[in-house]
């Protein structure tokens, strides 16, 4: 079997799994002595290799572009101590043969192939993290804006893991045009659905004045965006804060241009005071290093 190895991103992609995996291992070493069943979840695994897409070219020589990087989920199985169950979702045929011998050897990891939104509400189900019997990690890594808000709602209803998700504000702020009347029905049905409310029109758009003027003053004219790019990050920042007891303020990651592509999120679902304080103090620490 040949080896697949995916082309995508640039530094950026490092950064991020840079962050995440700095994190399994502060994780994992932290509860090391804890009686919990210490669970990695990567809901987006890939291939578990990815080398640079030549977008990224101009920033990088071409040893850089072309040379191989681990993923994410190659990264977690690296972790020392391990964690007692890795789960990798993932749904292109492909990259789940790529996966199936990177575990080779390895009876604490399992493939789920399929959907991730569709299988994380089984997995992710409050009942299998209740009595407070495993901990653990999940990382989204999504195309776009596919992952869907109430699969964020099942996550954080565990009370039992810590979620990274690499949102793409590139994805939102592309699919959000300056006039509404350009907004089609599947952009903004896809929009809703990751962001969980209908009135997020209300906060990206207003009516602009038309210059027009009449009895009554001034006339409105058409409604335009005028949410920036910071303002949509705190928009998604305050809507994560509506399910999980804590949110950190998120990496933003930019491209070749300059412009932003990514918002990194931290996340915690236990509730416990004790529980928060260690994931914000170990989150904001590795932040703060990249």
């Amino acid at each position: 079997m040949t080896e697949t190895i995916q082309k995508f991103g640039g530094p950026w992609s490092l950064i991020k799994t840079d962050v995440v995996a700095a994190y399994l291992q502060a994780f994992s070493t932290a509860l090391k002595q804890k009686h919990f069943r210490r669970v990695y979840i990567d809901a987006f695994a890939g291939s578990g290799t990815f080398t640079f897409d030549q977008d990224a070219a101009p920033l990088l020589d071409i040893h850089e572009v072309n040379t191989a990087h681990s993923g994410s989920a190659a990264r977690a199985l690296a972790i020392q101590p391990p964690f007692d169950e890795l789960i990798f979702i993932e749904q292109q045929p492909e990259n789940v043969l790529a996966l199936q011998k990177l575990i080779q050897g390895r009876p604490d990891a399992q493939i789920v192939p399929g959907d991730a939104n569709r299988e994380l509400l089984h997995i992710c189900d409050r009942r299998l993290w209740r009595p407070r019997k495993r901990r653990g990690v999940i990382f989204l890594d999504p195309f776009g804006l596919s992952v869907q808000w109430s699969t964020l709602e099942t996550i954080a209803k565990t009370e039992a893991l810590d979620l990274w998700y690499l949102f793409s504000i590139s994805g939102l702020y592309r699919n959000v045009p300056i006039d509404i009347n350009q907004l089609s029905q599947d952009k903004r049905e896809a929009i809703t659905r990751a962001l969980g409310v209908e009135n997020w029109i209300e906060t990206f758009y207003e009516k602009q004045p038309s210059g027009q003027m009449s009895l009554f003053g001034q006339e409105p004219g058409p409604k335009t965006r005028t949410l920036s790019v910071d303002g949509m990050e705190g928009f998604v920042h305050r809507r994560l804060e509506t399910i999980f007891p804590f949110v950190a303020r998120p990496k933003r990651l930019s491209g070749p241009t300059n412009a932003p592509l990514f918002s990194l999120f931290f996340a915690v679902s236990n509730p416990d005071r004790r529980a928060i304080e260690l994931a914000k103090k170990i989150a904001e620490h590795i932040l703060k290093m990249v």
